[in-house]
């Protein structure tokens, strides 16, 4: 539990600014995962965005006099939340690579970044923080998007929107654990041990799982380094967010990745966004933009755990 930390100082305004540049960038990571789907399998890209991920921050380290000494990166008590931010960040990585490869650019990371609805969610069932009643509005209309971008009618549902959909529970709950380990640890020891276990865990997979249509070429390369290198610059920027303000406040400004993505679309592929689509998304805002402005001020209010008789 958190009840005892001392809660960083707020800065909702650069919070919301460094979330804007985040969602840039995670919609530039998703182009290049999707530009170089035909070439590498959704195994190897996992692999090299988290080891691009892992070397850039190990350069940072070496290279800036603020970061922590590579003999104390590693230095934490709170190994149970890192567990949780990685592995379940690991999980939702999967999803989503997967998911835009065979979804449309912006419907995949409408759906997988939907993850802010499942925040509160998540904080009330592993923090047990208090779950204000009246956000079931914003929630509600929220959810509601969705549907329509799922849409789950007949002839029209397509079920892999089911893989970024979990991506997105995944998602919701490392975004918990990023907030409460920025409590008390730098953001280069958060990305260290998120970083480090993605290096691990993917390339057991890969190692495990090879593909045979693997082809390895400049061009296809770099398509994977350039989605490394905006994935590390969006965690960096999230981990960096979650200091100054509440995820559950921050992280709806992640919505913006769908329009940066729409636009990405249309630019390289030609690819319109369905009227469907565009309604969820316009839904899924508004209930976004009620979380916000029926956030309570006192974000963090806890269920006492039930004494054992």
């Amino acid at each position: 539990m958190i009840q005892h930390l001392e809660r960083p100082k707020k800065r909702i305004g650069l919070a919301i600014l460094i979330m804007v540049f985040a969602s840039l960038t995670l919609a530039i990571q998703a182009m290049f995962v999707k530009l170089a789907s035909p070439y590498l399998s959704t195994n190897f890209l996992c692999f090299a965005r988290s080891f691009v991920n892992l070397a850039m921050l190990l350069v940072w380290v070496f290279l800036s006099p603020t970061a922590p000494k590579v003999s104390k990166l590693f230095a934490t008590k709170a190994y149970s939340h890192h567990a949780v931010r990685s592995v379940f960040g690991v999980a939702a990585l999967f999803c989503f690579y997967y998911s835009i490869t065979k979804l449309s650019l912006a419907t995949g990371t409408l759906i997988f970044y939907s993850f802010p609805l499942f925040v509160p969610l998540a904080s009330r069932l592993w923090l047990r923080v208090k779950f204000v009643h009246r956000l079931w509005w914003g929630l509600g209309i929220a959810f509601l998007g969705l549907l329509f971008v799922l849409r789950p009618g007949e002839h029209l549902f397509n079920p892999m929107v089911i893989v970024p959909l979990i991506g997105a529970m995944f998602a919701g709950t490392a975004i918990v654990a990023v907030r409460t380990l920025s409590y008390t640890e730098p953001w280069e020891t958060i990305t260290a041990y998120y970083f480090t276990l993605s290096v691990v865990v993917t390339a057991i997979v890969l190692f495990l799982f090879p593909s045979s249509q693997e082809i390895y070429t400049d061009k296809s390369l770099g398509f994977a380094f350039l989605a490394g290198f905006f994935a590390a610059v969006f965690q960096i920027l999230l981990t960096i967010a979650g200091k100054f303000a509440p995820m559950r406040l921050a992280s709806p400004f992640v919505y913006l990745s769908f329009v940066f993505g729409a636009i990405i679309q249309y630019l390289i592929w030609g690819d319109t966004v369905p009227h469907g689509v565009i309604l969820g998304f316009l839904l899924i805002l508004i209930g976004t933009v009620l979380l916000v402005f029926l956030y309570p001020k006192n974000d963090l209010q806890f269920h006492p755990k039930k004494e054992k008789k």
